[in-house]
């Protein structure tokens, strides 16, 4: 059985999509090969990016089987919110979902190309170029304030989920890997909690952390304190995590699939 939603203007598009769990695999380029697969395609409408979400978890998988929306179809629904609120993001295209047995199987999520450079790309190649991160950051600083103006918190906020648009008047970002974003009001500690993933160096970070508490009327010294110990306790807990998952869930996981 599939599920799925194509927006109107790539509507074409439907046969290709509606085809992926049988041509994925030997289409396009890959640009991300991981815990999931990402690649770029062309099409007759068009450059697409294609992301195939594996390596699902077996009760994640009943999870978005039964009790949520898949991965796929909250990126298309949060791309359309994003764009709705004046974030940019690729416009979406569609998402798939395939079930087998009732159990969610292939899921994907298509959106449209973006050229522009990650922001992980763009410091890589200026990092010996103060005037320019100090430039930088102060846009990526009123983008991530704008984000919680709106209620918007990104849960994996990383160098590589954030893309750079030069302007004229500076620096835009667009953001992807849209599956994880949530909609809440965003305390002072809670928006400092969206620095973690962005993977700067220490200088970096801390002036960053400073100038987001001037912003938010709160102490510089403070908000480092805070940041840095929040930092390695969700560190400490993602550690924990993974040890309890190895010992309790992955071996029930793997009796279930007959390992």
């Amino acid at each position: 059985m599939k599920q799925y939603k194509i927006s109107n203007e790539f509507s074409d598009l439907k046969e290709f999509i509606l085809k992926l769990p049988d041509t994925f695999d030997n289409m396009g380029s890959v640009i991300v090969n991981n815990r999931n697969i990402v690649k770029k395609v062309d099409t007759g409408q068009g450059t697409i990016i294609i992301k195939s979400f594996k390596g699902m978890y077996f009760f994640n998988r009943l999870a978005y089987s039964f009790l949520r929306k898949s991965k796929a179809e909250r990126s298309y629904i949060n791309s359309g919110i994003l764009n709705d609120r004046g974030i940019l993001t690729p416009p979406n295209v569609g998402w798939l979902d395939c079930y087998h047995w009732g159990l969610l199987g292939q899921s994907y999520y298509i959106s449209a190309y973006s050229p522009y450079k990650t922001l992980k790309v763009v410091l890589k190649e200026n990092m010996h170029n103060e005037a320019f991160k100090t430039i930088i950051y102060d846009h990526l600083l009123t983008f991530i304030v704008k984000l919680h103006s709106l209620d918007l918190y990104h849960n994996d906020f990383s160098l590589t989920n954030i893309l750079v648009i030069p302007t004229s008047d500076g620096y835009e970002f667009s953001i992807v890997d849209l599956n994880r974003v949530r909609f809440e009001k965003i305390t002072f500690r809670k928006g400092l909690g969206n620095f973690h993933k962005l993977e700067i160096p220490v200088e970096d970070m801390n002036k960053l952390i400073r100038a987001y508490a001037v912003r938010s009327g709160e102490s510089p010294d403070a908000a480092v304190s805070l940041f840095w110990a929040d930092t390695n306790r969700t560190m400490n807990l993602r550690r924990f995590r993974k040890r309890l998952r190895r010992y309790t869930l992955t071996p029930l996981e793997n009796i279930i699939k007959g390992k």
